[in-house]
């Protein structure tokens, strides 16, 4: 876990909560599935937790039950699906969608809280999730309860990213280079603001590579990880669905944020946690600065994804990380 200062720990809150069952919330959560895992790295996944075909499949924080469209073929038939989430409105629209994909098996779909998970002891062949505990304040305690209702002998499946070491790559665009010092200043930045939203009980965008020590905190032994198949890239005149999609989302993303109260709401969120990460003023008046300083680059920017020029290719961190719970 990340340590806290005692300056710091007067600061914590509870994590906020995201109405993920609507507007902006509700298209991220579908539009960022598309494309994220390949059916050749499905299956590949599949065979490496031991799916197999009538076992009792709990998906923890499952919104609209991605994760069961992904992997019912490998265990669906005579299985179970069991989808919880703490959103009423996503488990009423979920239940509607598995009638699309659940064939030949059960599933069945509960209003719970992945820190008291509605399910007995020793329920579950496998238990998943997906970008669930990077937004938990205490993700310890939520895999304490995968590690409960777990059968002996079952599996968890833990997909998260690393947003962290995402961010800090030194990525190749057709932008051109900052200079060395601002781009170590905004890596800096980066730190920062991953502390604080981890100080502010807003979850931890670092989350992949402290999963195997949740799961060995729990009891879970045999722990292993994959990362993503594909990279992230962009090469004019992004020909793969894949690529278009990803442009797609950029275009997106500009427009939304120039809206008036995106940008308050972004300004304010971005201030709060960076202070909260232990950021200090002089920082935070050099970040807005270089901020000023680099908004030619990020106008170019914007005509170069307007035009269809932009270029990019960084690796994606995105991981699935596994657990077995000891017979």
């Amino acid at each position: 876990m990340i340590k806290t200062s005692k300056s710091q720990k007067s600061i914590i809150r509870k994590p906020a909560k995201n109405r993920w069952s609507k507007g902006l919330y509700k298209k991220m959560i579908i539009d960022q599935r598309k494309f994220m895992w390949e059916p050749e790295y499905v299956a590949l996944i599949a065979k490496w937790v031991g799916f197999k075909p009538g076992q009792t499949v709990v998906d923890v924080g499952c919104g609209l039950g991605y994760l069961g469209t992904l992997y019912w073929p490998h265990f669906g038939k005579n299985g179970k699906y069991c989808g919880v989430d703490v959103s009423p409105k996503l488990v009423a629209q979920a239940k509607k969608l598995s009638h699309n994909w659940a064939k030949s098996g059960e599933t069945e779909f509960k209003i719970g809280d992945a820190y008291k998970l509605p399910y007995p002891d020793k329920f579950a062949d496998v238990v998943m999730c997906q970008t669930l505990l990077m937004h938990l304040a205490d993700p310890q305690k939520a895999v304490n309860e995968m590690y409960r209702i777990l059968k002996p002998g079952g599996t968890v499946l833990c997909k998260e990213p690393d947003n962290l070491s995402w961010s800090l790559q030194h990525a190749l665009t057709s932008l051109p280079e900052l200079p060395v010092e601002d781009e170590m200043f905004f890596r800096k930045i980066d730190f920062i603001y991953t502390q604080g939203r981890a100080n502010l009980g807003q979850g931890y965008f670092n989350a992949a590579p402290r999963v195997p020590l949740w799961l060995k905190a729990a009891g879970f032994s045999q722990i292993d990880a994959k990362i993503a198949s594909q990279a992230s890239l962009g090469v004019p005149p992004y020909e793969t669905p894949r690529q278009k999609h990803e442009i797609a989302e950029r275009k997106e993303s500009i427009r939304s944020s120039k809206e008036p109260s995106y940008k308050k709401q972004a300004n304010e969120h971005f201030r709060k946690t960076f202070f909260a990460g232990g950021g200090t003023q002089s920082d935070y008046d050099k970040y807005l600065k270089l901020r000023k300083k680099n908004r030619p680059r990020k106008k170019l920017y914007e005509q170069q994804i307007k035009n269809g020029s932009y270029y990019w290719f960084n690796a994606r961190q995105l991981f699935a990380i596994k657990g077995n719970k000891p017979r």
